[in-house]
């Protein structure tokens, strides 16, 4: 039942989705002098970003699933798995981002520049929260006192997971 339900969270937000204008994605198909974006650039820009927008989708799936199981995190190693599934989607998603090539002088704006500006928020947190976490159990399973900053794993959990599904909404949901 557990398998199910986790299943159908993680293809849950695959299922409706508003889709991005490429204009916003400052892709315009037209190649002029000023804009030398070739057609092959474009094309590899266009495919990236869709590569992005799907894995993204994927890895608020799977941060949602490991946000459900982290009452479980000291019973059985649901959460861990599910915390190393979501880093590992979620730099790989980047990667997508980061790597597609933007014509010069393009500007964002709206919904994107918004989307770009949480990342400043989620992608620090993708590092501090998956390390305070294995410090966190390795804490427990030593049998010592945790640490202050152990302590923040789950508020600062809290806070990756709200920004970034306000991220991933900004993408999603058509305001």
């Amino acid at each position: 039942m557990k398998l199910l339900f986790f299943s159908l969270l993680f293809l849950l937000p695959l299922q409706g989705k508003a889709d991005i204008d490429l204009k916003e994605l400052g892709v315009s198909d037209t190649v002029t002098e000023e804009n030398s974006f070739s057609k092959q650039e474009f094309a590899e820009r266009k495919e990236k970003l869709k590569t992005h927008e799907m894995l993204g989708l994927a890895t608020w799936g799977l941060m949602t699933a490991t946000m459900f199981t982290a009452g479980s995190a000291l019973d059985n190693d649901t959460h861990m798995y599910l915390a190393l599934a979501t880093t590992a989607s979620y730099f790989t998603t980047a990667y997508f981002a980061y790597t597609a090539p933007k014509p010069v002088g393009v500007v964002d704006k709206g919904r994107i520049k918004w989307h770009k500006r949480l990342s400043w928020i989620h992608l620090p947190l993708m590092v501090i929260v998956p390390y305070l976490g294995f410090q966190y159990k390795n804490a427990e399973d030593a049998g010592r006192k945790h640490s202050s900053i152990e302590k923040l794993h789950p508020t600062l959990a809290g806070v990756l997971y709200g920004s970034f599904t306000l991220s991933t909404a900004l993408m999603v949901i058509e305001f």
